[in-house]
C-alpha cells in the first residue's frame, strides 16, 4: 500500500454506497499528548480551585505537586522521540518537588548554578559545524552563512543547485528565505539558536528531515508533509538552546 491509498480509504456501506475517507498526515512538532496533559492540568488546577472555595479541601495542599505536570510533559514527548526536552522537563519537575523519602534533596541555586554549562553545550555545536559543515566545497552562490548577535540578519538565496548552509543567532535572528532555492537530491543546513530565533521559508515539494535538538527551547515544522517520492530533501541539524527554529513555506 503506497502513501496515497494510506491516507484514503473507501469504505462500502450496505454494499451500494461508498464513503471516501481522507486520513491528514499529523504536522511535525504536533503532539497531541502534551495538548492531553495540558488539558487535564488545567481541568484538575479549576476542580482544585472549586473545591478549596468550597471548603471541601486546602488548594495548597495540591497545587505543590505541580511539578508533576513537567514529569507527565516529559512522557508526553517520548512517542516522539524527543529524548532532550523529556530529559529537561523531568529534572525540572524533579527538582521541585516537594521532599519526598525516597528522593534526595536538591537546592535550586545549586542547581541554577551550573547553568553556564548550556553555554558549553553551544559551543559544543559550533565546533561540530565548524569540523563538519553542511556545505562543504560549495560554492558562495549555491550556499550560505549567517550570524547574527544581538541583531537581525536575513538572507536569500536563489540557487539552482542549492547544498546547504548554517545558520547561528545568539540573541538575535536570523531569517532565511529559500524561496527561489532549488536542490538536486540533498541539502544540509546547520542550525544554532542561542537565545535567539532562526526562521527559515522553503519551497513546497521538498521533503523536510528535521534533526533540530530543543534545549530549553523549541523547534517547529510547518511544511507540508504530503510531497511525492523522490523529492528534493532538506537536512536541518543542530540546537535551540532557550532560542527556537521554525520551518515553513513561503506566503502565498
Amino acid at each position: 500500500m503506497n502513501d496515497d491509498e494510506r491516507r484514503r480509504m473507501s469504505i462500502d456501506v450496505d454494499g451500494v454506497s461508498r464513503i471516501d475517507l481522507r486520513i491528514k498526515p499529523r504536522k511535525r512538532g504536533d503532539n497531541p499528548w502534551a495538548r492531553l496533559v495540558w488539558g487535564a492540568a488545567i481541568l484538575a488546577a479549576g476542580v482544585v480551585g472549586w473545591l478549596d472555595h468550597s471548603g471541601s479541601l486546602h488548594a495548597a495542599d495540591y497545587l505543590q505537586w505541580w511539578p508533576l505536570v513537567l514529569i507527565a510533559l516529559a512522557l508526553a514527548h517520548l512517542p516522539q522521540r524527543q529524548w532532550v526536552t523529556a530529559v529537561v522537563f523531568t529534572a525540572i519537575g524533579v527538582l521541585f518537588l516537594p521532599p519526598l523519602p525516597f528522593l534526595p534533596h536538591f537546592r535550586v541555586s545549586t542547581i541554577l548554578g551550573v547553568w553556564p554549562l548550556l553555554i558549553s553545550v553551544g559551543g559544543v555545536s559550533l565546533i561540530r559545524q565548524a569540523l563538519s559543515p553542511a556545505a562543504k566545497g560549495a560554492s558562495r552562490a549555491d550556499s550560505f552563512h549567517t550570524v547574527a548577535v544581538m541583531g537581525v540578519v536575513g538572507r536569500a538565496v536563489a540557487s539552482s543547485d542549492f547544498a546547504g548552509g548554517d545558520a547561528i543567532a545568539v540573541m538575535g535572528g536570523c531569517e532565511i528565505d529559500l524561496g527561489g532555492a532549488k536542490i538536486t537530491k540533498e541539502a544540509t543546513i546547520d542550525v544554532l539558536a542561542f537565545w535567539g530565533g532562526i526562521d527559515i521559508r522553503v519551497p513546497r515539494g521538498w521533503r523536510i528531515e528535521n534533526h533540530v535538538k530543543a534545549i530549553l527551547g523549541g523547534v517547529v515544522d510547518k511544511t507540508d508533509d504530503n510531497v511525492p517520492a523522490g523529492a528534493p530533501r532538506l537536512i536541518i541539524r543542530g540546537s535551540a538552546i532557550m532560542g527556537g527554529v521554525e520551518v515553513k513555506h513561503p506566503k502565498r
